[in-house]
């Protein structure tokens, strides 16, 4: 049985950059929200649109790649699939529609994506990895970014881009911890 579990663990870790790529977009999609504050909106529109549709896309191929191996590979999936519909959907919106719901379509997506990884660090935690809790205090500060992203629509573009950047940046950095982690584990099943 502890064979078993290990060769899951080494299979599942085989794909962790997809997790460095998503961490990677999401901290350049931080860094242009906070950048370019008074940019129009429009912009950060198709850029969000764009990434949540990569995302969705990276999580999908993780998901189904690693679904032998991996107990918790139907969260990934039914994530990539909630993404990739929801990037969809405002593709196919009006683009100054999508503009102006926007808050709350991030708000929502960080708010499902934190939770995610508040989950994704506790099955960390359970395999007794080194540093999970890092990747809790991440997901944990980007749940609060959304609760405040909720709380403050009325503040116009400049907050909003600046929440959203320092949102995006929490996940990137996650994402990123989150694929060394699967990396080192990887490594250390070798040994």
């Amino acid at each position: 049985m502890i064979n078993d579990l290990m060769n899951s663990v080494k299979k599942a870790v085989k794909y962790w950059w997809i997790s460095l790529l998503i961490g990677v977009l999401g901290i350049v999609a931080g860094i242009c929200c906070i950048v370019t504050p008074v940019s129009s909106l429009i912009a950060i529109t198709n850029v969000f649109i764009i990434l949540l549709m990569l995302g969705g896309i990276f999580d999908i191929v993780f998901a189904v790649s690693n679904r032998k191996y991996m107990d918790g590979w139907g969260w990934s999936l039914a994530g990539g699939i909630l993404e990739l519909l929801l990037g969809i959907l405002l593709l196919a919106t009006p683009l100054p529609l999508v503009t102006n719901i926007l808050v709350y379509m991030i708000g929502f997506w960080i708010l499902f994506r934190s939770v995610m990884g508040i989950g994704e660090s506790c099955e960390l935690q359970r395999y007794g990895v080194k540093g999970w809790g890092w990747l809790l205090a991440f997901s944990i500060l980007s749940l609060l970014f959304s609760f405040i992203f909720f709380m403050s629509p009325l503040f116009g573009g400049v907050f909003l881009t600046i929440y959203v950047g320092i949102s995006f940046l929490f996940y990137g950095i996650y994402r990123i911890a989150l694929a060394f982690e699967l990396k080192r584990i990887g490594k250390d099943m070798k040994e």
